[in-house]
């Protein structure tokens, strides 16, 4: 009822408001037309399914809540809070920007992400001291989680991907069934050097006169995340001290696919965004999939 009622609003505001579709030659122009001091909710769920040869072999999934807040508007700028609810991040505050047409630039508040990263973290591991875990594979984990987090650069690359998600059609003008290509940069979490990746997008249906649905699907260059698994698996292996058997995975196939499903009000909120990952390593398949629903 309650995400009816914002619907209700946003399409009595949007009437004579926004504009954005266009019936005559169904295209969609992406811009956000958001005001200082507006407040949405969302439900937020990932989960993350593990496959071998087909069969699942685990699940598992955690639902929480944020609230997204308009604390400013300029003429080329929005600023923009995402405050995450009830989950282990609860009360965690990423403060950041947009164009004035809603395409993400940056994170605002980053150390402060860093330092509230760096305190669950030490937490977390002062628990795990408690147990059979070792000092060393405790100071391993602690590295890899803090240097994460540690710069602006990075909490923007790989700590805010939902963030991403939300903003990632702002921006475009799109025309139905017209699909752009090309190919981007990608954050490569196996090492420092980028992924290419080929992707598509583009209008995939116009649901009214005030909503409609846009498709990604991205997908990264085969041979770049052959070279970079391997390597990386080569690594954690001398790291443990075992040898690296290159023949028992030489024919192995590496893939990593994102297709990502988003509905989007004339007003430029998200009703709903859905993206899923799918990854291939050999015989194991691990899909990720992010749902963000208005409430």
């Amino acid at each position: 009822m309650k995400k009816l009622t914002v619907l209700i609003f946003l399409l009595l505001s949007s009437a004579a408001i926004f504009g954005q579709i266009n019936p005559e030659d169904s295209t969609v122009q992406v811009i956000a037309y958001w005001d200082k001091g507006e407040t949405h909710n969302y439900k937020v769920i990932n989960k993350k399914t593990q496959l071998k040869n087909e069969e699942i072999i685990s699940s598992d999934s955690v639902v929480y809540n944020v609230e997204l807040s308009v604390l400013d508007s300029t003429a080329n700028s929005y600023t923009i809070q995402w405050l995450y609810k009830n989950n282990a991040n609860k009360d965690l505050k990423v403060i950041y920007k947009t164009n004035e047409l809603g395409e993400f630039e940056e994170v605002l508040n980053w150390e402060e992400i860093r330092d509230f990263v760096n305190r669950t973290t030490n937490s977390i591991l002062q628990g795990l001291k408690k147990g059979e875990t070792s000092d060393e594979s405790l100071g391993k984990l602690e590295k890899e989680i803090t240097s994460t987090f540690s710069t602006k650069e990075a909490i923007e690359s790989v700590g805010v991907n939902e963030i991403i998600q939300y903003h990632m059609f702002h921006g475009v003008t799109y025309k139905l069934g017209d699909y752009m290509e090309g190919e981007i940069e990608v954050p490569n979490v196996l090492g420092s050097k980028p992924f290419t990746a080929n992707t598509y997008f583009g209008l995939e249906e116009i649901m009214s006169d005030e909503e409609y649905l846009l498709k990604s699907v991205q997908s990264i260059d085969k041979e770049q995340l052959t070279v970079a698994t391997l390597e990386y698996l080569k690594k954690l292996s001398e790291s443990v001290g075992k040898s690296f058997d290159m023949e028992a995975v030489r024919n192995m196939q590496f893939e990593n696919e994102t297709t990502t499903h988003s509905a989007l009000h004339d007003s430029g909120w998200v009703i709903y965004s859905i993206m899923q990952k799918v990854v291939t390593n050999g015989d194991i398949t691990v899909i990720n999939e992010c749902s963000i629903e208005m409430e």
